[in-house]
């Protein structure tokens, strides 16, 4: 049953309330998926922005740009829907991710020429659904509190500041975190605010139901077939500033990581510089990056075990 008809039932009772269950939050496996560079996507794409509404904006490397239909994502993209928007991605085997209004996303990873969906996205905030998903696909939807993985079918995420909901349209979805796992069968809608307060439902919420954008309560329909072979580019806006990228410099270490050396370029421009410095206690990886004169290169370890200089000078040979 798809989110519209739930949503116009008559009298619909809020079964987020009932059949409590214990959960736990996410657990922080997820530092491997950086150990791939942030490379280019091929010419033979994974994933392509075939529907757009409102404004939206891409962060590849250190510039900004605007978003246009026809767009081919690649792996490290930090995707921004503004108020509003619509984004609606799709992959070779017809599945489609679509993002509503204020969501923020990175594409942490993204393989070349793939059949099947196929990407791992860590998100911030906003409003996801996920659609056409086959049992071959490998999306993967990480976020602060939670990790979720579609096995099939359809099913749509709303993360707030302090709380994460899950419904599953139809097909089946995996909830993960610290060690547990979750499997939601169509119809269930997750509920999940801290450790103490978790809840799995026969329907989800009228109140999860009217914060959902108005394309998300129906099927979402394919658009690649207008967008074809046509391969957009986005249009150039500008070099980041730090309040750009100030959710990424500041997110979990293991996302912070790459974001050292993606953005130690901009570590010379001023303002960058004195926005590093003064949120420093947020990702103190940057110290050696800004105060070099800190950490002055270390004498060879064998040399420096027996007392002696690096660099010795020749032998006498008289």
């Amino acid at each position: 049953m798809t989110i519209s008809r739930l949503g116009h039932a008559a009298n619909v009772p809020d079964w987020g309330k009932e059949n409590r269950l214990r959960f736990v939050l996410l657990k922080r496996w997820a530092l491997a998926i950086l150990a791939c560079p942030l490379v280019a996507a091929a010419a033979d794409p994974a994933a392509t922005l075939t529907l757009l509404e409102g404004s939206a904006t891409l962060v590849r490397g250190v510039t900004r740009y605007a978003l246009v239909e026809g767009v081919r994502f690649q792996q490290g993209d930090i995707i921004e829907v503004g108020d509003q928007g619509l984004v609606q991605t799709e992959f070779p085997d017809g599945a489609a991710l679509a993002m509503g209004s204020m969501t923020r996303a990175l594409l942490l990873s993204l393989p070349r020429g793939a059949k099947q969906a196929r990407g791992d996205f860590y998100v911030t905030q906003g409003v996801l659904k996920v659609a056409r998903v086959t049992k071959d696909a490998r999306l993967r939807i990480i976020t602060p509190r939670l990790a979720l993985q579609p096995v099939e079918g359809a099913v749509v995420l709303l993360l707030g500041d302090a709380e994460g909901s899950v419904f599953v349209e139809n097909g089946e979805a995996r909830i993960s975190g610290a060690g547990t796992a979750l499997l939601l069968k169509a119809g269930e809608f997750y509920t999940g605010k801290n450790v103490q307060r978790n809840s799995v439902g026969s329907r989800p919420t009228q109140a999860f139901i009217h914060a959902l954008p108005k394309p998300f309560l129906d099927p979402l329909p394919s658009r690649m077939a207008g967008v074809g072979n046509r391969l957009a580019q986005p249009r150039q806006l500008e070099v980041v500033n730090y309040a750009d990228v100030e959710t990424w410099l500041k997110a979990p270490h293991w996302i912070r990581r790459s974001m050292l050396a993606r953005f130690q370029s901009r570590a010379t421009d001023p303002a960058f510089r004195a926005a590093l410095v003064g949120n420093l206690r947020f990702h103190p990886e940057w110290d050696p990056v800004l105060f070099p004169e800190k950490y002055p290169p270390k004498e060879p370890e064998a040399d420096a075990a027996r007392g002696t200089p690096a660099t010795r000078p020749p032998a006498d040979k008289r």
